[in-house]
């Protein structure tokens, strides 16, 4: 695709993805200003996120213009992404929870959550929420509707993104396609392919033979792995509910399964799949591949992820190019003739509010989170403070913050204001403004890297479908659904399959056999029940 038609097509692009008017969720950041109401009497409020306390630390100048902006002091409390469960439930045990606080339960513990409703222990969102119209559009979005409890909702969602399909390029394969040109690989048709070719990979030796074996393929992890098996089970590859037999089943209950796991142990036992795959972290895959250890990589293909996986591989061959070396792999059509993109819930994590704070703090709490999700806050969270930073011209953003003479761009904003990316994901991770071709996104990820996201968009939108998912069950509770959620683990009992040398039909029957002991038959009753009924209610 031409330069020129790539630039003419972003529009495009983000119209047929978002499916909303640039009026609503997607406005520019140079309209105008959120007007912010006057502040009442000072509040203290204690927050809790994810390494708050690390961020706020310095008392930066960004923290201190939301504290006298809004006349309140935040106390922030430490969270991390190891610990928030059990502090939050340790919290919430002995009535001590902050005023208000990430976690995740909306999204991976319905169960939890309904608890905490019944009990009283968070507080829910005003009916009327249009004195907040930023907090209000994302209170509309369909799937955020859906976890509203006797009309209200009792948590406000942090979106990743404000569609389902914008989620598609947060799992992609990528491929050493001048490996496949050496090896005379073209276009996959079917699984048989796939292996072949990565078995290829992995009789390549990389120099004199005492380096490293190369794998054909790594991930971080089962989550991300699933992906490359896309075109034999979509909903497996998601982690959704498939409608099978008249009725609507988890993936892992699905006879699609006995499939995936035997292509699994194929790779698997033929060295083709990383043996590491189980335990990898996610540096630890990128810098395999971008060292030349791995033939393909199932990773992301925003501009973020772009650029850091170009960044690492020209750190570990500079000489090579990256781009005339690595693409986006297409992998084979599925039975039904279709390539997949991934989509998932437009939200992860919730901010809660603790029952006991009052209605002035709760409306104080929603004026910031408006504003942040407002052009100005996120010119505030993107740029840092006008004048300063950056500075409007003819409503067109120019940044005036030094610029690094050995990188040649600016610093990082985070190491000028360690506040700043607390501010910017508190109330939306913000992740579908990584597309916009401004010039911090551009000095940022690289202007080709943007590109080439969404040209790759564009080739799913018209070459590929969005993995099939009815977000009705993922927002569902019913009893025993919870209960067996919080029992088993599929994931791993699939690496347990993958990893043992017993036949894997039979074992992963067997893990079946076991999740219907727990509960399955009564958790697929429950559900297909509510569904009935509230489809026809």
């Amino acid at each position: 695709m031409k330069r020129s038609r790539k630039i003419k097509f972003i529009l495009l692009v983000i119209l047929i993805v978002l499916a909303v008017s640039f009026s609503s969720l997607e406005r520019s950041l140079t309209s105008s200003p959120v007007s912010v109401r006057p502040m009442g009497e000072h509040v203290t409020l204690s927050i809790a996120f994810w390494d708050i306390a690390t961020a706020f630390k310095s008392k930066d100048a960004v923290l201190q213009k939301i504290e006298k902006e809004f006349n309140m002091t935040i106390e922030p409390v430490q969270i991390t992404m190891a610990d928030y469960h059990q502090k939050l439930q340790m919290w919430a045990t002995s009535d001590k929870l902050p005023d208000v606080f990430a976690h995740s339960i909306a999204s991976d513990s319905p169960g939890i959550y309904n608890e905490w409703i019944k009990h009283g222990l968070i507080k829910p969102l005003p009916e009327d929420l249009t004195p907040y119209p930023y907090v209000d559009q994302i209170a509309q979005i369909p799937d955020i509707r859906l976890l509203r409890k006797d009309n209200q909702l009792y948590m406000l969602p942090r979106i990743g993104y404000p569609t389902n399909r914008l989620w598609m390029l947060e799992r992609v394969v990528f491929v050493r396609k001048d490996w496949m040109k050496d090896a005379l690989i073209r276009e996959l048709t079917d699984f048989k392919d796939f292996s072949n070719m990565l078995m290829t990979f992995t009789n390549r030796r990389l120099g004199s033979g005492s380096e490293p074996p190369i794998v054909g393929l790594t991930a971080a992890g089962m989550n991300e792995l699933s992906w490359a098996f896309s075109s034999t089970f979509p909903q497996f590859a998601a982690g959704q509910w498939v409608f099978e037999d008249n009725v609507w089943i988890p993936y892992y209950a699905s006879r699609k399964m006995d499939e995936v796991v035997v292509q699994l142990r194929e790779l698997y036992e033929n060295g083709a799949l990383d043996p590491d795959f189980y335990y990898m972290k996610e540096e630890d895959a990128l810098s395999k591949f971008a060292q030349g250890q791995a033939g393909a990589l199932v990773y992301r293909a925003t501009p973020s992820s772009l650029s850091r996986l170009e960044e690492l591989w020209n750190d570990y061959q500079p000489n090579r190019s990256f781009r005339d070396s690595v693409d986006i792999l297409r992998l084979w059509p599925s039975e039904e003739g279709q390539r997949y993109y991934y989509v998932a819930q437009t939200y992860w994590s919730e901010t809660f509010f603790n029952a006991k704070i009052g209605d002035e703090k709760m409306s104080r709490v929603l004026q910031l989170y408006d504003y942040l999700l407002s052009p100005e806050g996120q010119r505030l969270t993107s740029y840092g403070l006008e004048d300063v930073d950056y500075r409007l011209e003819d409503g067109h953003v120019v940044m005036i913050r030094p610029v690094n003479e050995g990188s040649g761009k600016p610093d990082a904003i985070s190491s000028v204001y360690p506040s700043i990316p607390i501010f910017r994901s508190l109330a939306s991770w913000g992740k579908e403004t990584e597309f916009r071709l401004n010039e911090l996104n551009k000095i940022s990820f690289g202007e080709e890297n943007i590109l080439k996201s969404l040209s790759e968009m564009e080739w799913l939108i018209n070459n590929a479908v969005a993995t099939p998912a009815y977000h009705k069950i993922n927002s569902l509770s019913t009893p025993a659904k919870d209960k067996l959620s919080a029992m088993i683990n599929p994931l791993e009992d699939v690496i347990k399959v993958v990893i043992s040398a017993d036949d894997p039909v039979a074992m992963w029957q067997d893990y079946v056999r076991q999740y219907k002991e727990l509960g399955l038959g009564e958790a697929i009753a429950e559900v297909n029940g509510a569904l009935s009924r509230r489809d026809n209610s």
